[in-house]
């Protein structure tokens, strides 16, 4: 008897929009990266959050408001806490690592959910995920050299970053079904544009076109990156769906080497292929018990025992 699978059609949609979020946090880190060159990481990250506030005004601001009215402010201040934290450590880690080695690095973040998952959302997690997982971080590792090479507070705080968007994962999925994705947005955003600024002075620097450009592609870039997140998490259990996240390995190799010539460590294709097979065990989870313990098929008539 062949075991179902547990992957639904609606979990394979979340991977999917997890696929489109990463690809885009990929193209936002590579944004941070190209910025951060000239400006202080404190203002570009409070240009980002300024430009998104801007761009969602004219929804969040009609019908007086209510598309952003929330009962759960804790929800909004811890997701600004997270993402203010997970955004700093990235831009950090940018401005010392190569973007392929940051992306590997935030991969780690499935890794965190799977507790997290557990612990906060009472998921259930089938041993093949751990498996599949484990597997999977095994070519993290690989690609972004084992002996930990590079400067080690840029690696750790870019771990402490993953770690962070597994905590926003959590929260996301807390609630991706009781919030618009609007009121989600604006708050988080608002509140990282209060800590980024204050930290900045909220100085407007003098920007070249150069620059403006590339800020307003940032802020589309991440409205519609956290929008992919929470439509992932609204279809998938957020354990699994962060497996999407994987294809960051493709992404950020490919924008480091176009944007920065970039060029992927020599054991990126291994890595490729350990996360490949991860991914596969991942997705694919059996339900072992029915195997193990199969269903008793009933007697035909006429055979019974005499």
């Amino acid at each position: 008897m062949n075991a179902p699978l547990n992957t639904s059609p609606s979990s394979l949609r979340g991977i999917l929009w997890i696929v489109l979020g990463m690809s885009l946090f990929t193209l936002a880190n590579a944004l941070f990266k190209h910025l951060g060159a000239d400006l202080p990481m404190t203002t570009v990250m409070a240009l980002r959050a300024a430009t998104i506030l801007l761009l969602l005004a004219p929804f969040a601001l009609r019908q007086r408001g209510r598309a952003i009215r929330s009962q759960r402010p804790g929800l909004h201040l811890g997701r600004a806490a997270f993402t203010s934290l997970s955004a700093a450590c990235a831009v950090y880690a940018l401005s010392r690592l190569s973007l392929g080695d940051v992306t590997a690095y935030a991969l780690t973040t499935a890794i965190w959910l799977i507790p997290l998952g557990l612990i906060f959302l009472g998921e259930r997690v089938y041993p093949q995920r751990w498996v599949g997982v484990a597997v999977g971080f095994g070519g993290v590792l690989v690609i972004a050299h084992p002996t930990l090479s590079g400067p080690l507070l840029a690696i750790g705080l870019a771990l402490l970053g993953a770690a962070s968007d597994g905590v926003l994962g959590v929260l996301l999925k807390r609630g991706a079904n009781s919030e618009s994705a609007l009121a989600i947005l604006w708050w988080t955003y608002l509140g990282q544009f209060l800590v980024f600024g204050t930290m900045s002075g909220f100085t407007v620097p003098h920007l070249a076109l150069a620059q403006i450009l590339p800020t307003l592609l940032l802020g589309g870039v991440s409205i519609a990156c956290m929008l992919c997140f929470v439509q992932g998490y609204r279809h998938a259990d957020a354990s699994l769906a962060e497996i999407g996240c994987f294809s960051g390995l493709i992404v950020g190799p490919a924008l480091g080497w176009l944007m920065f010539r970039e060029t992927p460590a020599p054991g990126y294709w291994l890595g490729s292929t350990l996360l490949a097979g991860g991914i596969a065990i991942a997705l694919i989870e059996f339900d072992w018990r029915r195997v193990l313990r199969p269903s008793r098929l009933p007697t035909p008539v006429g055979c019974e025992a005499d």
